[in-house]
């Protein structure tokens, strides 16, 4: 039989860190349905903490087993493209993450309908619902459903770190801080597409999860997650985008019109 950890011990790895070469800093996607001026105030995210995390979650994910998989160890390829770090997000965290829904989803089965609960899984945004031909990045959204039928619950948007990261929010330089609420602007625009509530943008050098308040451009963002930070008792990418995962199962708490 498989060797088996908890799924906490299965959240608590970092992926390797991406070596980067022959990079460019330009400027981040624009388009006329959205931009940095619909971004109208930016809050802290106080409550996406690994004690918040376990005090929500922690029988669970004690109890929860899955089958041990190491993080891959070879050497990672440099990147300096944003869909080589697509490919780099797929080997180090997608196909990890998928796994640790699954197990605490099966773990939760016979609670899921009283807990008001839908089983979700991750992938790229195409497997969701596609709205006026916009495609965000990465998708939560109910697992076992039809291609292109369930709403995506939490949009995700991968950007790599010399074109943007949360310290830009507080630049002495103006088109810094432009560029940070642009970015912003675009997972704004894919949550209120879907009516969600949570969204995220993730670099490949942290996690930054995303809270809308309302439909007028009003957001939380919680404190960024690095990319290298690991367990046990740490709050790492991986832990973070699963209770991202969680937090969009939530049937009377993921949308927000």
């Amino acid at each position: 039989m498989a060797n088996t950890q908890s799924l906490l011990d299965y959240l608590m790895v970092a992926p390797p860190g991406l070596p980067t070469g022959n990079t460019k800093k330009t400027p981040n996607t624009t388009n006329d349905q959205y931009n940095w001026r619909q971004i109208n105030s930016v809050g802290e995210w106080p409550e996406f903490t690994y004690v918040h995390i376990i005090q929500r979650h922690g029988a669970m994910l004690q109890q929860a087993q899955i089958a041990s998989e190491p993080m891959p160890n070879s050497p990672p390829q440099p990147i300096n493209t944003e869909p080589m770090f697509a490919v780099r997000f797929n080997i180090y965290i997608q196909s990890r993450l998928r796994r640790a829904l699954r197990a605490g989803f099966q773990h939760l089965e016979p609670q899921l309908a009283d807990l008001h609960l839908t089983s979700i899984t991750v992938d790229i945004g195409d497997a969701a619902q596609i709205i006026n031909q916009f495609r965000p990045d990465i998708a939560f959204f109910r697992a076992s459903s039809t291609p292109n039928t369930s709403p995506n619950r939490c949009p995700g948007d991968l950007k790599v770190s010399w074109k943007w990261g949360s310290d830009l929010a507080t630049s002495e330089v103006p088109e810094d801080r432009t560029e940070y609420r642009q970015v912003l602007s675009q997972v704004n625009f894919y949550m209120k597409q879907h009516n969600a509530r949570y969204g995220f943008v993730l670099t490949d050098t942290e996690l930054v999860p995303i809270k809308r308040l309302d439909a007028n451009g009003n957001l939380l963002v919680a404190r960024a997650i690095p990319w290298e930070t690991a367990g046990p008792g740490r709050l790492t990418i991986l832990l973070g985008l699963w209770y991202l995962g969680m937090l969009s199962a939530a049937d009377h708490d993921w949308r927000l019109p």
